[in-house]
């Protein structure tokens, strides 16, 4: 019987994993199932390395017992250039209420502790997270545990953190219920009412035509005391009694005036923020007052257009009054922050009840109240908006022309879809990514009108392995953008016992995303079987590391002397890094630093020798050959494979090759998804050497002669499709470029 055969080549298998596709329209150059397989953008395939702890580690103690460490949390976030001092990119790792602080510009950061290797205590912290940004060299710190915002500061010559307490503070724009209607002038004066007087503008330090406090003048006068729709300075007359003319308050002038009952402005008082009532009584001298306490915290903090804006209150407003505002979705914003005295002031400037200078201007803080939103999960500073991500959806936050402003912006909804996972939102280059409960999903700026827009990136690429995760890990995963290789890097868990009390930072699974390709792939770090270390939070570091070098300043061949004190000048080196990130690890109740780069292919190398194994594997795609019917032999299997082999080491008088590679290979025939199937074949050794090659001595290089390695194998079995399983061997590398096959068939089916 005559046979239709056809060659098939596979050298650009970028498309990653998956799981959106039937068996009859699987994509090309995409795999079934994989992990632990790095995807290069040249279309190779390299077996990821063991993680391990960093070269020159050093686990710092954190003082805690493991108790408190698997109820809390542990994380790293970013302090460049503290007090302006550009030799430091500070690391600020968290472990329950402690912060410590290394230097990423160093080689191995764990070993240089910044304020003399001790930790701060945030008073009150505990088992919520923190959100941190930097303004003016300083570092701004919110959490739903603690009551108000923290400034952390850095003296560049002790190298000493201290921290202080920020109080927000706004302009009282909304006074207290004092019982009244607006226009209702009453026969006597409560100290609620007194307060929304003094809070409308009724100042003591107005003069009246009775000499007295303007509000008991108009008592006087009238028998009555103002309303909440009155405004004093309609009582203005001009005195000339005496020898300059000035303006008095003349009740009767007031009282002549048009009124309506429209309310009269208010905010002549700047009181706390969240505990309104207890800032009042110390504003106003009235002590008898609401307590009004805002019971919810600030949980986000972002840094835009030279101000720092406040979120993320779960609003629950205790002993307020119908006035009480609800925060949950307010942004607050400062004054442009020219100093750290701003940091706090959400307010304008000018006292808006004032007849002379009440104007907002440019500068000015404030809020903006976002009524749609159930609780802000995080705001997200891009190019050319504020981005409020919230769980029922997301928000932008923009200036018009000039730039936002407080005089003016614009506030509009990008998207319905919000997030519970604030640590997961990445923005990159100002396009921003997230991870939602129905996807993960990325927002970009419209080309014509420069506004955000919303697109899910797993609905047709791995929707069905993200299903798979659940809410309480999507709503923990953290993430980072790697510039150098333009991926963004998430961390999950996906154990059955993950839960808050139970190492809520503990990550054993990653997925890639590469942003040139759009292609996912994931990994997964093995534990050891007692006492394992964990990742607990990515680690951005800098493109390049400083050390200083100190030389004596010399003079032709004299060193030049101070006294009797050699002159010497310090600079700094810099030198690139390979890798832009490392892991903050967990180690019993230590910390320290972690990479991908055990050459072993060995997790956790350094704290058991033993180590993990961990396999490295690929399933292709279903290859039909374009013909769904008829049965295909394949007899040929040409592997193309990077040779890894460099040198060797003498192990008990034999010569071993250096990092030697392996590739194992199985056949898979008609969608068998099981051994069971009998449609599976027996794996093989695909990565080796047409002739052998003898070493000279420990000493040679392993020359030999070609960089690619190309093996011809048989491959066994028949079927109407044909995957292939390919995975690593213990302890080897593997570089994969590619595979070809020789396929075979009847004429007819």
């Amino acid at each position: 019987m005559a046979k239709a055969s056809s060659e098939k080549q596979h050298n650009n298998f970028v498309r990653g994993l998956i799981t959106e596709a039937t068996a009859l329209t699987f994509p090309e150059s995409a795999s079934v199932d994989e992990d632990n397989f790095v995807l290069e953008r040249t279309g190779r395939r390299l077996r990821r390395l063991g993680v391990d702890y960093e070269t020159n580690y050093v686990k710092k103690a954190t003082g805690l017992t493991e108790t408190v460490l698997a109820g809390s949390r542990q994380s790293l976030h970013h302090w460049n250039s503290p007090d302006g001092d550009t030799s430091k990119v500070v690391g600020i790792i968290r472990s329950f209420n402690k912060l410590w602080f290394i230097n990423l510009l160093n080689v191995s950061p764990t070993t240089e502790y910044l304020n003399s290797g001790n930790p701060i205590t945030i008073t009150g912290l505990a088992n919520s997270d923190i959100q941190v940004t930097t303004i003016n060299n300083n570092v701004v710190l919110v959490s739903a545990d603690i009551d108000d915002p923290i400034l952390l500061t850095y003296n560049r010559v002790t190298e000493a953190v201290t921290q202080s307490t920020l109080t927000l503070k706004i302009r009282d724009v909304w006074g207290i219920d004092d019982g009244l209607a607006d226009d209702f002038r009453p026969t006597t004066l409560s100290d609620e009412h007194f307060y929304n007087l003094r809070n409308q503008g009724w100042s003591p330090k107005i003069v009246s035509t009775c000499g007295s406090d303007a509000i008991n003048c108009t008592f006087t006068t009238l028998a009555e005391y103002p309303s909440n729709s009155d405004v004093w300075s309609f009582g203005k007359e001009a005195d000339t009694t005496d020898s300059a003319t000035f303006e008095k308050y003349n009740p009767t002038i007031m009282d002549r005036a048009f009124q309506d009952n429209a309310p009269a402005g208010k905010g002549h008082y700047v009181i706390d923020a969240l505990h309104r009532g207890a800032s009042r009584v110390t504003e106003s001298g009235i002590a008898s007052l609401p307590t009004d306490k805002e019971t919810g915290n600030l949980t986000t903090v972002a840094t835009y257009a030279g101000r720092v804006f406040y979120s993320g209150v779960s609003s629950s407003v205790e002993s307020g009054d119908s006035k009480s505002p609800f925060y949950s979705g307010f942004v607050f914003f400062t004054q442009v922050a020219t100093s750290t005295d701003a940091l706090d002031k959400c307010y304008m400037s000018a006292d808006p009840t004032s007849p002379e200078i009440s104007d907002i201007i440019d500068t000015d803080g404030g809020t903006i109240q976002l009524p749609d939103i159930t609780k802000v999960v995080k705001l997200v500073s891009t190019k050319s908006s504020l981005l409020v991500f919230a769980e029922n959806g997301v928000w932008e936050i923009f200036g018009d022309l000039g730039g936002f402003k407080a005089t003016s912006f614009q506030a509009s909804k990008v998207t319905s879809i919000g997030t519970e996972s604030p640590r997961s939102i990445i923005e990159v280059n100002g396009s921003v990514a997230y991870w939602s409960r129905s996807g993960i999903f990325i927002l970009t700026q419209d080309n014509t009108t420069g506004r955000y827009q919303s697109e899910s990136i797993t609905l047709t690429t791995i929707q069905g392995l993200y299903n798979n995760i659940s809410n309480i890990a999507i709503q923990n995963a953290v993430g980072m953008y790697e510039e150098q290789e333009n991926r963004i890097r998430w961390l999950y868990n996906d154990d059955e016992d993950y839960a808050t009390n139970n190492y809520i930072n503990k990550y054993n699974k990653e997925l890639v995303l590469d942003l040139t390709l759009k292609s996912f792939y994931p990994n997964t770090i093995s534990p050891l079987a007692s006492g394992s270390p964990f990742i607990a939070d990515y680690i951005p570091l800098p493109r390049f590391t400083s050390t200083d070098s100190t030389e004596d300043v010399i003079v032709g061949t004299d060193v030049v002397l101070a006294a009797t004190v050699g002159v010497t000048v310090t600079t700094s080196l810099r030198s690139n890094r390979r890798t832009t990130y490392a892991f903050l690890v967990s180690a019993g109740t230590d910390i320290t630093i972690g990479r991908y780069s055990n050459t072993s292919f060995l997790d956790w190398y350094t704290e058991n020798t033993a180590g993990v194994d961990y396999s490295s594997y690929l399933i292709t795609g279903y290859d039909i050959f374009g013909d769904l019917m008829r049965k295909k032999y394949v007899p040929y299997l040409f592997m193309y494979f990077d040779r890894t082999e460099d040198g060797f080491t003498d192990v008990g008088g034999a010569l071993m090759p250096d990092n030697p590679s392996g590739c194992l290979v199985q056949a898979q025939w008609d969608w068998a998804d099981s051994i069971n199937s009998g449609k599976w074949g027996t794996a093989f050794q695909t990565y080796r050497y047409k002739r052998n090659y003898i070493p000279t001595g420990a000493s040679d290089i392993f020359d030999y002669g070609k960089n690619i390695i190309v093996t011809k194998s048989k491959l066994r079995g028949n079927g109407k499709s044909l995957s292939l399983r390919i995975e690593s061997e213990t302890g080897k590398d593997c570089k994969l470029l590619g595979w070809a096959v020789l396929m075979e068939a009847p004429a007819r089916p």
